[in-house]
């Protein structure tokens, strides 16, 4: 009988911010355990919120063993790994007036913007611990803001957002960033309908696509990849990964729910053009004749199954000016859109900013763009870059139809 054991720790403390100001606080610590246990070809889990003793939680995995959930046992040995990526914080007493004082700023640069929702702090930790000596330890930390913009007697909810998600608090930076959107959007532009680089975040860019890469669709042929793993089937400038690097990922483990690791702490699913994975844990993996991605996910009471964190392009150009030096279009708000079964991409755009050389220009009108999977990571992918315009995500670029609405 072979077994598993995961702690996981978080502290968040998050205020609320109402009109510019923060309104509420609050504090948030969550402990979760599991314990799995292997044998005869079935998995038994026990799980419990809270720190709960291994005896404990081992009798409960043995009652579910009697459950006869199947599942193939394929620990990884021995390795002993342990890794701090912690980086200084604000601390809980100071956190209401420095950010307070954040988004002061913020209201006095972008003055038209009357400011809500939220800002997060995040500790975190993770133990993974099995019976064939492995042991692998990660903690951490994030910061989190999300900024809605009302233009002020516009009546709309929200008219534009600002998102920041790193290991450390930058508010220069952060203040020029929601600067840069404040003025954009009061500086009208226009297009013609046409074709043009579209830009998103890395998730934006794929998120309609994720459904591809899922091991189940693969295999059941519902996948617009099917049959195709080890093939090129995208530009060789994509490199596509679940990302659980503390450099471009604060808050992820660099180790996934199954106690695997990866070279440099990501999973390529597409590696210079050629579909390398799709989602498989170790079970669905053996179970489906595929390659095991490494990236397993589980509810702490719940069995493993393939997943991705965070998403990861890497970058083809130094700059967004050195990506698309042409005009693009940066897709700031879309939702609504979808793609269908043959792998046709439409949405509308609700917020888009004309952007040249790298710097926005102005708002446009909403649009909507749309586009075909094979075409926008394929011939129409322009590349990646990290964003020094509105936050730190990676954005992407693909070449896209443009129609006013």
């Amino acid at each position: 009988m072979e077994r598993e054991y995961i702690l996981n720790k978080t502290e968040s403390v998050t205020v609320n911010i109402t009109g510019g100001k923060i309104d509420s606080f609050r504090k948030k610590n969550e402990t979760t355990s599991t314990l799995r246990l292997y044998d005869g070809g079935f998995i038994g889990i026990a799980g419990a919120l809270g720190t709960h003793g291994e005896d404990e939680l081992e009798h409960k995995a043995k009652e579910s063993l009697e459950r006869k959930i199947p599942y193939v046992c394929s620990l990884d040995g021995k390795e002993i790994r342990r890794e701090d990526f912690t980086r200084p914080a604000v601390s809980d007493a100071d956190f209401i007036p420095v950010m307070q004082d954040f988004i002061d700023r913020v209201s006095r640069t972008c003055p038209n913007f009357a400011i809500s929702h939220k800002i997060t702090k995040n500790n975190f930790s993770c133990l993974y611990k099995n019976s064939l000596g492995r042991e692998l330890f990660c903690k951490g930390n994030s910061f989190e803001a999300g900024l809605l913009f009302q233009s002020r007697g516009s009546g709309n909810l929200m008219d534009a957002f600002y998102g920041e998600y790193n290991s450390v608090f930058e508010p220069d930076r952060m203040v020029a960033d929601c600067k840069n959107i404040h003025d954009a959007f009061y500086c009208k532009a226009d297009i013609e309908n046409d074709t043009y680089p579209v830009i998103f975040t890395a998730y934006d860019m794929f998120a309609t696509f994720l459904r591809n890469f899922s091991g189940e669709e693969y295999v059941s042929g519902g996948s617009l990849l099917s049959g195709k793993l080890g093939q090129k089937v995208f530009s060789e400038k994509l490199n596509l990964a679940s990302d659980r690097n503390a450099a471009t990922n604060p808050e992820s483990c660099f180790f996934d729910d199954e106690g695997q690791t990866a070279e440099n702490d990501r999973v390529f699913f597409v590696e210079n053009g050629v579909l390398k994975h799709v989602t498989a844990s170790k079970n669905s993996a053996k179970k489906f004749g595929i390659p095991v991605s490494k990236t397993s996910v589980s509810a702490y009471d719940g069995v493993p199954a393939g997943s991705y964190s965070r998403l990861y392009v890497s970058p083809t150009a130094e700059s967004l000016a050195k990506l698309v030096p042409q005009k693009a279009i940066l897709a700031v708000t879309a939702s609504g859109g979808d793609t269908t079964p043959d792998g046709h991409f439409a949405t509308p755009v609700q917020l888009a900013f004309l952007v040249e050389n790298g710097v926005l220009v102005g708002r446009l009108p909403e649009l909507n763009v749309s586009g075909d999977f094979f075409d926008m990571l394929g011939s129409g992918f322009v590349g990646a870059a990290n964003s020094t315009v509105i936050g730190t995500d990676t954005m992407c670029a693909a070449e896209m139809k443009v129609e006013k609405m």
